[in-house]
């Protein structure tokens, strides 16, 4: 069956969607609580399983709505512990995420937004896959689900950092956060979700607004207009609009925010580099009053006060098969560029990626299915 025969996904309902079906289905709608609970507290998608619901309502579920959001392929463990999942939707569209234990706070998930992704940065396999399907929020929610099911374990975060550009399926990524914040759902704190971008100024600007406290985090890889879009061709090239929606979403959000930096050897490593990067984390170029963010929003922006500074996340580069143009910057550098960090007052971390050697780390992802 094709996927555009399907039925409705039934873990893309919400609360009030779900009470509205159960209803039409000749049930009372207490009953829709019954089985949001089943889904999102409890991760069971096949209605057979929601054990203390009547046959009859179970029955009905399972013959009116497509109770599998994804298509399990395979997966792989890596020696340090992750697991890479691999799933399918529109038949051959992949969909991987990672389930990464032994943080200090508990296990992590990375999540995909969506399969491949469309924005073509060069040193990304994901991005070199392009884009094949959007996900919808229940498809984004069965990766934390069937992950956690097949892992034996419960994850303590979400970070949408895997396959796709969150900012470019906000509608899906608003559910997401919605029912996983949500007192019905997994009722977490919005600071255990982490949504990634390459930077896309105008949804910054919406999502500032639209999930309180999410942490941000921004890859910008680049310091500079030139660089960003030969290498980066669809993400917003200019660090003065970067910079004011990073401004504006510090101020309305109240999210953690960091800049995620992958060294690449010869491309963005020097002293002059590691400088521009520094004053941008400071944001200390841009002290005015911002006409985009007016703009943008429609109602004042207060100047101002002081220079904001951001945590910087230094990644070490996975090399991927598709672009041996691409090198990682040797360890030496590494530390040197973090020093240069250091002393110019911002904070910064030197984050070794997981799963590398099950092709799971930072950029790697982007399976192809015959």
């Amino acid at each position: 069956m094709s996927e555009q025969a399907r039925q409705p996904l039934l873990l893309d309902l919400s609360l009030a969607q779900l009470e509205r079906a159960v209803v039409d289905l000749g049930q009372p709608a207490y009953r829709a609580r019954q089985v949001y609970h089943w889904l999102h507290q409890r991760g069971v998608l096949d209605p057979q399983g929601m054990t203390d619901l009547p046959a009859t309502i179970r029955e009905q579920l399972a013959a009116n709505y497509d109770c599998q959001p994804l298509r399990f392929r395979t997966q792989a463990v890596s020696a340090d512990g992750s697991i890479k999942y691999l799933w399918t939707v529109a038949d051959t569209a992949p969909v991987e995420a990672v389930l990464m234990p032994g943080f200090d706070y508990g296990t992590a998930l990375c999540a995909s937004s969506q399969s491949g992704c469309g924005f073509g940065c060069g040193f990304c396999q994901t991005g070199r896959l392009g884009l094949r399907a959007q996900l919808s929020a229940g498809q984004i929610l069965a990766q934390l689900y069937d992950a956690e099911s097949r892992g034996g374990m419960t994850a303590d975060r979400l970070v949408l950092m895997g396959m796709g550009e969150p900012l470019a399926n906000l509608r899906s990524v608003r559910q997401v956060v919605a029912v996983l914040t949500g007192a019905e759902g997994r009722d977490w704190s919005a600071r255990r979700i982490t949504v990634s971008t390459v930077g896309l100024y105008k949804p910054l600007v919406e999502l500032a607004n639209t999930f309180p406290r999410v942490n941000l985090a921004l890859s910008l890889h680049f310091t500079s207009a030139e660089k960003r879009r030969k290498h980066m061709p669809k993400a917003e090239p200019r660090l003065e609009r970067l910079a004011d929606a990073l401004f504006n979403y510090r101020r309305v959000n109240g999210g953690k925010l960091t800049i995620e930096y992958a060294l690449l050897d010869g491309l963005n490593d020097r002293d002059r580099d590691a400088r521009r990067l520094a004053q941008f984390a400071r944001l200390a170029d841009i002290d005015r009053e911002s006409e985009l963010i007016q703009q943008a929003l429609e109602y004042p922006v207060p100047p101002r006060q002081q220079p904001l500074p951001l945590h910087v996340n230094l990644i070490t580069y996975n090399p991927i098969p598709a672009a041996p143009q691409y090198r990682p910057t040797d360890e030496r550098r590494v530390s040197e560029f973090a020093r240069l960090l250091s002393d110019a007052e911002v904070p910064v971390t030197v984050r070794r990626s997981r799963g590398a050697d099950i092709a799971a780390a930072c950029g790697q992802l982007g399976s192809e299915i015959a």
